[in-house]
């Protein structure tokens, strides 16, 4: 008797789950449009003992989902500088056309003119790369977006003057910005 009434009610809830399955949901608008062209911004982070740090951003779209990014700033930590790009993937989502999140990764350079106890020495660079990941929102009525990131040092080549007890002074969470240029 059980066995005469499963066979009917489970052919009847693949029947019912099949559309379920087969629609595939899109993560990002298939005609999607960048929110600006050109952004001009400033970043606040935090990374380490090292206190706030300041950085100046410049973004362009290149494509409706994609941007460049270059961000130049000085360090806390032993008077250091950093300049990096980096290539950003920002999708805009079904249910926002203004909030964004995004993922890249950038190349830059580092540099300090502080030894391990502050003693004054030439300036030693070197090389990293980076991991970002973070969310944005511009704003429709005036020209002006603001973001919240995550950046993370992947790989550093002469760059152990920057890490702390296993933890690096060049990973930083941010909150950032920036003044939109064009449509």
């Amino acid at each position: 008797m059980i066995n005469k009434l499963l066979l009917p009610i489970m052919g009847a809830l693949s029947l019912f789950a099949l559309p379920a399955i087969a629609q595939d949901t899109p993560t990002s608008k298939p005609n999607a449009i960048a929110p600006y062209k050109t952004a001009i911004g400033y970043r606040a982070s935090v990374g380490g003992p090292t206190g706030i740090q300041h950085e100046l951003r410049i973004k362009r779209f290149v494509k409706p989902e994609a941007a460049l990014e270059l961000q130049v700033g000085r360090w806390g930590h032993r008077e250091s500088y950093q300049a990096s790009l980096h290539y950003l993937w920002q999708p805009q989502l079904l249910t926002s056309s203004r909030l964004r999140p995004y993922a890249g990764v950038g190349i830059g350079a580092v540099g300090t003119t502080r030894g391990w106890y502050y003693e004054k020495q030439p300036l030693k660079v070197g090389a990293i790369l980076l991991a970002s990941v973070g969310v944005e929102y511009a704003f429709q009525k005036i020209p002006l977006a603001v973001s919240l990131d995550y950046r993370h040092a992947v790989l550093g080549v002469n760059t152990d003057s920057y890490s702390f007890r296993g933890f690096s002074y060049m990973n930083t969470l941010g909150l950032g910005l920036k003044y939109t240029i064009g449509k």
